[in-house]
């Protein structure tokens, strides 16, 4: 075999890997049951191409109203597909971010005869075998989806670095620069919190050694990619609820927006935040420790305080050096090495600021997956700018190998076994599904259900973390109480267990409703095998008749 071919099979091999290897891990691990999907990973889609937005009344609570674009496919794969191969196809489009991490990592390797071909390949590697990673493959909770937009951002980035940095070349670079801002802009419009790192990198090329107008030029045409990409992936979605409800990002900073459909709230998940600065500066070390406060499952990575460490220790002083204001060609002596130097800036300052911004929003574990895939990259580089011998700083990575992959425990959001069915449910049977209208209480997922019953019938979440009976109603209670007391036909409750049905006969209540006991069965799903409890599903009525029911007994 020549060295051509052998060439040739390393750098087409990664696009089999990879995948191949994500989408068999996926199916060893099981189909995917997780909260999210059971709300409204599977809900939303079918809401949107069956125009159900202004007929059901928030069933999927909050998530409701999220870009339901993102999950088309998906909803079609289920629809059309065994669940193996749903599960596979996903995981194995997932897998792409080996070969991108890859691709990445040869970029800051390129030149170095002294790097082997097989350090790239471990690098990705460890990229994918993140706990955040892992625990996503197969699901739809498209962090590790948006992140093949980032991570090919970022490497257009950084194969055209040599541009960015010569004054000389600075119009060939504005190509790239806003290709990369489309592709950074496309993952924030499918999902929002990917702003972090379009943010990250935006600022990066600001720290670039250009004069400052040259800087401030390519950062804002990255900056007008990225508003390209976000209007292509998410633009038409904004406009809708802009129009319906006044507020672009509904229901999220309605305290800017003041849709009459929403309370005076902000929507935020703030559980995950930071307590104070000491708490902020600690993070990484506190998640590794109790990860419940950084995410609703159990899970253990090293890799983000392993970084953080090798970053004090080694990057931040070079980091805080005076910037030169030079250019490739005034060091004739290393050109190779001062690009090297402003590429590893370049990286760990994109990160740097993304993981900043995601500590001040967010906090949520899976937010920062693209950067978790990057850290393994950013430990090598870190430990390659130790002013130590080749020998120990090989010994010193292979101990952080070592030491990631021994205590690794990626987290569990739900797994069931495979069955023939994705969802398996079993509507129970309706008299009158025309006029029938279900209610939904309790905070539960469960609006999976809903495209399995026969389309007339109309859901309503009259309790959830969105809607509920209060002394403030927003403008979905208000309309959900308009509904109910003009309705005619049968009416039923749907709710997460017994462990609710105290709750549920409160919501009921409020709306002069009771749920008759005699009715109630279980609705047995599938995708629910991994809980103690199946949803519960009765008819309801006015407080009155069911107690002259109750009487007549």
């Amino acid at each position: 075999m020549t060295s051509s071919t052998q060439q040739r099979i390393l750098r087409y091999l990664p696009w089999l890997i990879g995948p191949l290897y994500c989408g068999v891990l996926t199916l060893c691990m099981g189909q995917d049951a997780n909260w999210d999907l059971r709300n409204y990973h599977f809900y939303n889609p079918y809401a949107f191409l069956h125009q159900r937005l202004d007929y059901d009344v928030a069933p999927a609570q909050v998530a409701t109203f999220y870009n339901p674009l993102f999950y088309i496919p998906f909803y079609e794969a289920v629809l059309r597909l065994p669940p193996m191969l749903v599960g596979f196809l996903l995981g194995a489009l997932q897998g792409l971010n080996f070969p991108l991490l890859l691709a990445i990592a040869r970029n800051f390797m390129a030149g170095d005869s002294s790097v082997p071909w097989w350090r790239g390949f471990l690098i990705a590697l460890l990229g994918v075998l993140g706990a955040g990673n892992i625990s996503e493959l197969g699901t739809m909770f498209g962090d590790n989806l948006t992140s093949l937009l980032i991570l090919g951002g970022l490497w257009l980035l950084l194969t055209n670095f040599s541009r960015l940095t010569d004054q000389r070349r600075i119009i060939g670079a504005l190509l790239p620069v806003i290709v990369a801002g489309v592709m950074f802009g496309l993952a924030v419009g499918l999902k929002q919190p990917a702003a972090i790192f379009a943010v990250g990198w935006c600022v990066a090329l600001l720290f670039l050694p250009l004069p400052v107008g040259q800087r401030i030029g390519l950062a804002f045409f990255f900056g007008v990619g990225v508003l390209a990409g976000v209007a292509a992936g998410g633009g038409y979605w904004l406009h809708e609820m802009w129009s319906r409800y006044g507020n672009p990002l509904f229901p999220y900073y309605n305290r800017i927006f003041h849709s009459p459909m929403a309370s005076m709230a902000d929507y935020r998940d703030a559980r995950f935040l930071p307590r104070s600065l000491l708490d902020a500066l600690l993070f990484p070390f506190i998640i590794v420790q109790y990860p419940f406060r950084t995410a609703e499952t159990t899970f253990r990575d090293l890799r983000l305080p392993l970084f953080m460490v090798l970053l004090v220790v080694s990057g931040l002083p070079a980091l805080l050096t005076k910037f030169k204001k030079s250019s490739p060609t005034s060091d004739p002596a290393s050109p190779g090495l001062w690009l090297a130097r402003h590429k590893k800036r370049f990286l760990l300052i994109g990160c740097l600021v993304a993981y900043a911004m995601w500590l001040k929003m967010f906090a949520i574990y899976r937010y920062l997956l693209p950067l978790e895939m990057l850290t393994p990259l950013g430990i090598w580089l870190l430990i390659d700018t130790l002013p130590w011998r080749r020998l120990v700083k090989n010994l010193a990575a292979l101990g952080c190998i070592v030491l990631l992959l021994v205590t690794l425990r990626p987290g569990n959001w739900g797994r069931v076994s495979w069955g023939n069915d994705y969802f398996g449910v079993t509507p129970p049977p309706l008299t009158d599904p025309a006029h029938t209208i279900v209610l939904m209480t309790g905070v539960d997922p469960m609006s999976y259900v809903i495209p399995f019953f026969p389309e007339p019938v109309r859901f309503l979440r009259i309790q959830s973390y969105f809607t509920k009976p209060s002394d403030s109603p927003n403008g979905f209670d208000r309309l959900m109480q308009r509904l109910i007391a003009d309705h005619r036909g049968p009416l039923y409750v749907l709710y997460g267990s017994y462990q609710e049905e105290e709750q549920s006969r409160d919501a009921l209540q409020a709306y002069g409703l009771a749920i008759d006991p005699g009715s109630c069965r279980p609705l047995i799903t599938h995708i629910d095998e991994c809980l103690n409890y199946p949803l519960i599903f009765c008819a309801a009525a006015p407080n009155n008749t069911v107690n002259n029911r109750g009487k007549n007994k």
